[in-house]
């Protein structure tokens, strides 16, 4: 239990950068700049050196159905990544919050 509250809050805390690097970016050019899930999941793969992205894609197209790939996966990649990061790690952490009796 405690490991996926663990988990939630470092998910929260990840939105929480990613949104403030999209703030800083904004006001830096001027103009609303937002990355989405698999931006951020493409640049960690970039710096990390690794394929993960590349191989979800390839294992998800494969594996679920179309109408699961195409409207489903597909859009939530294209979501603003603080928003998927903080959805998740909020849905954890109310999940896995300590219980009182």
């Amino acid at each position: 239990m405690v490991i996926f509250r663990l988990l939630g809050l470092v998910l929260i805390a990840g939105a929480l950068m990613v949104f403030g690097a999209d703030v800083l970016r904004s006001l830096e050019s001027g103009e609303v700049g937002i990355n989405s899930f698999a931006e951020v999941w493409a640049l960690l793969d970039a710096r990390l050196g690794m394929t993960s992205l590349d191989g979800f894609k390839a294992w998800a197209e494969v594996t679920l159905p179309p109408a699961a790939w195409d409207p489903g996966v597909v859009s939530v990649l294209s979501y603003p990544a603080w928003a998927v990061l903080g959805v998740l790690g909020i849905v954890i952490a109310l999940i896995f919050r300590p219980r009182n009796g």
